[in-house]
């Protein structure tokens, strides 16, 4: 049967303008990757020169009597999935659900903490009832306000013995063309967090702190929880734009692929519809 002409050049035309969008997207995406990219890695030392006062401190007698490194006897386990509000960046989102639902699986008493549409309609339609609370609509952007209040939020319900453990299922940021789900200890905190070896846990030192333990912990501690939400989300985004711009490349790429092949489609076709006329109106010729 011969190509139909008009449809092959509305398919070109089609793919042109898809190219166009999936274009701009990444150009899009590459903005935001590179405005959240400095972001995280501006909180990162910040992050990690906490960690490195606190892993000194943990040892500490104080430090292992202190409410955050209690395990609760009551309440139940909470895992925040973090997750984006739009789609389009490939199987970002898909990892990160399948992470959490191999937790849910194998405990359930597990609740979940949904950050991000995605995972939230995901958890709508398959665990309704293991939503403990979700934040959708957050539109990509960090917001410190919002990530201490949640950071607090969570230490607060954590004292009062609502929750018995706290995990986290965020994308860690490798590169841009590589992320990878895990889950991390939030509450309770243990010496490990800190990079404290299993020897140095063993052998707690009984530090001399001023002006007393507890106040340097509660000066210390809800900082560093508050920083950690704040990080988590910061490589959250950029995660997320990375995976959307990788994925619109990859369509771009396929557009123009793609147009190529329909291209050569129709100049095949109209090469043919040429010819046989040609072929017609010499046969018409002799045929006179």
């Amino acid at each position: 049967m011969p190509e139909n002409l008009k449809a092959l050049r509305n398919r070109i035309r089609s793919i042109g303008k898809t190219k166009k969008i999936t274009r701009a997207m990444e150009m899009v995406s590459a903005a935001k990757l590179r405005k959240s990219e400095g972001v995280m890695k501006s909180t990162r030392p910040f992050l990690h020169k906490i960690q490195e006062l606190l892993g000194r401190l943990a040892l500490s007698t104080g430090a292992q009597e202190h409410p955050l490194f209690q395990r609760p006897s009551t309440g139940y386990p909470v895992v925040l999935l973090f997750t984006s509000d739009k789609g389009l960046c490939g199987a970002f989102n898909a990892h990160l659900i399948k992470r959490a639902v191999k937790e849910l699986e194998k405990d359930p008493d597990l609740r979940v903490i949904a950050v991000g549409r995605k995972g939230n309609d995901f958890l709508k339609r398959h665990y309704p009832g293991r939503i403990e609370a979700s934040h959708v609509d957050l539109g990509g952007q960090l917001d410190g306000a919002w990530t201490d209040a949640m950071a607090n939020n969570l230490q607060e319900r954590f004292r009062a013995g609502e929750y018995s453990r706290i995990e986290l299922i965020y994308p860690h940021f490798i590169s841009t063309a590589a992320n990878r789900p895990v889950m991390e200890r939030y509450l309770p905190l243990e010496p490990a967090a800190f990079g404290v070896s299993e020897e140095e846990a063993s052998e707690p030192i009984d530090y001399i702190l001023e002006p007393t333990p507890e106040r340097v912990f509660e000066a210390l501690l809800p900082r560093f929880l508050q920083t950690k939400i704040y990080l988590t989300m910061a490589e959250t985004f950029t995660s997320e734009h990375a995976s959307r711009m990788m994925a619109m490349n990859n369509a771009t790429k396929n557009c123009e692929e793609l147009g190529s092949s329909l291209t050569l489609r129709l100049n095949k076709a109209r090469q043919a519809a040429i010819t046989t006329e040609i072929i017609e109106i010499v046969s018409g010729a002799e045929a006179l």
